[in-house]
Order: C-alpha cells, then structure tokens, then sequence
C-alpha cells in the first residue's frame, strides 16, 4: 500500500537513530502531534514501485545479514540500483510536502532540500539494551549483539552512501538522547521546531 501524499506544507523531518533508541516510535509520535504522515516502510514500496527491485530487497540495504561481505554487496549494481530507487522515493515524499521519514540516510538525501530537520537519536547502550528486550524478547546477551550488529549496519550502509560519517553532530540540526522517555523525546522535538524555525529553513 502506497502512502497517501500530498500533505500539508511545512517542515521535513528526518531522524537516524541507534537501535534501540526508539526512534521510529519517537517519529510516529512527533507526526501525529503535527498532523502529518510519518514513513518508514512505505518509502520502500514506492521505491519497489518505481525500480521494479522487490520490497524485501530493498528494505534489507542496511540490515546486519550481509556482515562478511558488507563492502562489497554495497557496492553492487543491483544494490546501487536499489539505493537510487530509495532516494527518488525519499525525495518525491519530501517534495509532496510536510512528514517525518525514519532512517534510510534521508538526512543526506534531503541535503538540499528547504525547510528539513535531521535528527539524529542517541540513547545509553543500558537503556537501548532493556528496550530491545522489551521489544522483542531478547535476552541481555541477545539485545546486545543485536544493537552491536544494527548500529554496525546502519553505520556501514549511511558511510558508503553518504562518504560522511553517521552520527557526526555536525551533520544534524539536534541530537537528542531518548533515554529521557519516548513522549518526552517527541516534546522536546515539537518545542524546537517551534522555538528554531530558522534552522530549518537555511
């Protein structure tokens, strides 16, 4: 299913985040408060749409399966042709007006693009640990090697595409630590953007 644009005018907000930092979750909140579409998945489809690539391809760019060979499957045709597709769709969501897109290196994408916000979301490993049990059963050991293999992912996939390095400071308009609480998380975005306008129109 296809997301329904356009929206509104307005700001472009785009979050990276570190596994188990809630970030996606603190995305939906900061939508719905503003009214406006949050993507995530559905950035996938339209991409899938448009390259004739499957969904499933696409959406495991940057997932920790391909660990040992990790260089060399970014820098494939059909994985290029995969990262191409994604950032058309990034862009035309971006273009259709205002929402919040979740990961997938939308901050560079979006870099000359008006009017966006990146985010980047942090959060201690002990707290990113006890979400992700809470999210998915893990145990301890468990949680910890799957945010060591997500972030290690993320990090790999946002650095070959971007040649920046993810998580810089300098690269986001805020950086935030969620371990404060995901609605509280959320506030402290919706009070910034009405607060700092400015920054997000350079």
């Amino acid at each position: 299913m296809l997301p329904a644009y356009p929206t509104k005018e307005g700001v472009v907000v785009t979050i990276s985040r570190e596994h188990g930092s809630a970030g996606k979750r603190i995305g939906q909140v900061v939508a719905k408060n503003l009214g406006i579409p949050c993507y995530y998945k559905e950035m996938i489809a339209v991409a899938a749409q448009e390259s004739g690539l499957a969904e499933e391809f696409i959406s495991n760019l940057n997932s920790d399966e391909n660990a040992v060979m990790r260089e060399l499957y970014l820098g494939t045709s059909v994985v290029q042709e995969a990262i191409t597709a994604q950032d058309r769709a990034i862009r035309k969501l971006a273009d259709a007006g205002s929402c919040v897109i979740v990961g997938r290196s939308a901050d560079y994408v979006l870099r000359n693009h008006k009017n966006v916000l990146r985010i980047f979301i942090t959060a201690p490993k002990t707290y990113r640990t006890k979400k992700v049990m809470e999210m998915y059963g893990d145990s301890k050991e468990q949680a910890q090697k799957s945010i060591e293999r997500s972030d290690a992912a993320r990090k790999a996939y946002y650095e070959s595409v971007t040649k920046k390095r993810w998580g810089d400071s300098h690269g986001y308009e805020l950086c935030v630590d969620s371990s404060i609480g995901v609605e509280e998380t959320a506030d402290l975005i919706l009070a910034y953007l009405k607060t700092a306008p400015a920054a997000v129109n350079a």
